[in-house]
């Protein structure tokens, strides 16, 4: 005899009405909280892809450089510098370039001196662009597309055969670089450096210069066809997107703001800075005590001959023999003491002593005048002058009053440290 079950009883249906119900708010909760977290998640990913890199960190009249823009010139500009080391550290030039080594190896590990650096360029870049689209100077799709070519030495028309394989000229580039040394970080690449470096004399300041290094001059370079010009530019940009993510129209921007700076330069160059300027040819007698260059003044008076006794106790030994000429120089070419005497005597006069960080000198002027800057001179002299002005636009103000150029403290803490020798000798 079989017993039916007993049906539920109000307490049974009454749990299970409770056990429905928590499932439900059970059910709910999760609902709600992965709604929430899909939110958090969410609004993450759009502030950091999206809302961060369009932050500004610096405003120049009604333009907004972002971050986005900050980081990929840093990353740019390391990329670069590590292009440069690797040109400067080769054996044979090492020694050369210590300097330029250490100052390299400061930046790249400093962010705020590399983050400072590369702000300061976006700045310039924009000011200059803005006053040559004012001035009605432009960059024709042309231009661009030739200095590209040069960039990656290539020359289509066959007229021009550079002696090394072109630098590039971006605004935040610094000089002597060259895209196919690249190629020496990553073991799978093909392109060999068509040219090595060479270094570059500096003049010594002050009026004892010495004799400069003879140049060692470059070997010819290889006309580069156009099948090679795609693969170099292939090999370069991709090296370039795997480190540091940037494009080829990337590199394309950098090299049209060097265009930007050239035709304003260019401009502005002959109404910041004249191509002539007062100079003095003059010869002087060093010694590095004060009682023998007072004898020596006294047996110039007496009527000895002044060739004799530069050849005799001069210490400048790069001109001590031709009686102590100095050739032709203008302002700023000498220590501070040296030029002020010199443009203070009249040609044909011999100076009272003169103590400067070299020892003691007596100067003869020669002959003064308003001479032709030459070129060197005069493209320095106009980089400088574009560099005053670029620094006095900082001062400016807007007709409401607010600064013409604004920067923002956003960029001090997202200073990207990629690319690195490690990632680039690792290939990562």
């Amino acid at each position: 005899m079989s017993h039916s079950p007993n049906p539920p009883t109000r307490k049974h249906l009454s749990r299970a009405a409770r056990e429905r119900e928590l499932e439900r708010y059970i059910r709910i909760g999760a609902v709600v909280v992965a709604v929430l977290l899909a939110g958090i998640l969410g609004w993450a990913a759009i502030d950091t892809l999206v809302l961060k890199p369009q932050q500004p960190v610096a405003r120049v009249g009604t333009v907004t450089i972002t971050l986005d823009q900050f980081q990929k010139a840093v990353r740019y500009r390391r990329f670069q510098l590590l292009n440069q080391y690797a040109q400067l550290s080769d054996p044979q030039f090492q020694q050369f370039f210590q300097q330029q080594l250490q100052q390299i190896e400061l930046e790249l590990s400093d962010s705020n001196v590399l983050g400072k650096n590369t702000l300061d360029e976006l700045i310039d870049a924009e000011v200059i662009k803005q006053e040559a689209i004012k001035r009605g100077l432009t960059v024709e799709a042309a231009e661009l597309t030739k200095r590209v070519e040069e960039f990656y030495g290539y020359f289509p028309n066959g007229t021009e055969v550079p002696t090394a394989t072109p630098s590039p000229q971006p605004t935040y580039a610094p000089p002597t670089l060259n895209p196919t040394v690249v190629a020496r970080w990553t073991p799978t690449a093909t392109l060999t450096p068509t040219a090595t470096l060479t270094p570059t004399a500096t003049a010594t300041a002050g009026p004892s210069p010495t004799p400069l290094p003879t140049a060692t001059p470059f070997p010819t370079a290889t006309p580069l066809t156009a099948d090679g010009y795609a693969t170099r530019v292939a090999d370069y940009t991709g090296n370039l997107r795997q480190f540091t993510g940037l494009t080829e129209a990337d590199v394309r921007g950098f090299i049209e703001a060097g265009l930007y700076r050239e035709k304003l330069e260019a401009v502005l160059g002959p109404e910041l800075a004249a191509a002539t300027e007062e100079q003095v040819h003059a010869r002087h007698i060093l010694v590095a005590e004060e009682t023998l260059i007072k004898e020596i003044q006294d047996r110039l008076k007496a009527g000895e001959e002044w060739d004799a006794l530069a050849a005799e106790y001069s210490i400048d030994p790069s001109n001590a023999k031709n009686g102590g000429d100095l050739g032709w120089f203008g302002p700023g070419r000498m220590v501070a003491e040296f030029e002020q005497v010199a443009f203070a005597t009249e040609p044909g006069s011999i100076s009272d002593p003169v103590k400067t960080e070299f020892g003691w000198h007596l100067i003869q002027v020669l002959e003064k005048g308003e001479r032709a800057l030459d070129p060197d001179t005069l493209s320095q002299k106009r980089q400088q002058a574009l560099a005053d002005w670029l620094l006095a636009k900082r001062a400016e103000t807007n007709a409401d009053g607010t600064l013409f150029i604004e920067t923002f403290d956003v960029w001090v803490n997202n200073v990207p440290d990629k690319p690195d020798f490690t990632s680039l000798s690792s290939g990562q």
